[in-house]
C-alpha cells in the first residue's frame, strides 16, 4: 500500500463524507436563509478587496 494504496483509501472516505452529508446539504439549500441584493452586494465587495489585496502584494514583492 504504498502511494495507490493511499490515494484509493482516501478517495473512498472521500466518496462516503459526500453521500453521508448530500441529505443535510440538500435540506439546508431548500430550507437555509436566502440572501437580498444588498447581502450579495456587501459579499462581492469584501472579495473583491481580498482578490485585490492579495494583487497588490503580489505587485510589491
Amino acid at each position: 500500500m504504498d502511494g495507490i494504496g493511499w490515494k484509493i483509501a482516501t478517495a473512498a472516505i472521500m466518496l462516503y463524507m459526500v453521500y453521508r452529508m448530500w441529505p443535510a446539504a440538500k435540506h439546508w439549500s431548500k430550507n437555509g436563509p436566502k440572501g437580498s441584493s444588498n447581502d450579495w452586494l456587501v459579499a462581492s465587495v469584501a472579495l473583491a478587496a481580498v482578490v485585490g489585496f492579495v494583487a497588490l502584494l503580489i505587485v510589491i514583492t
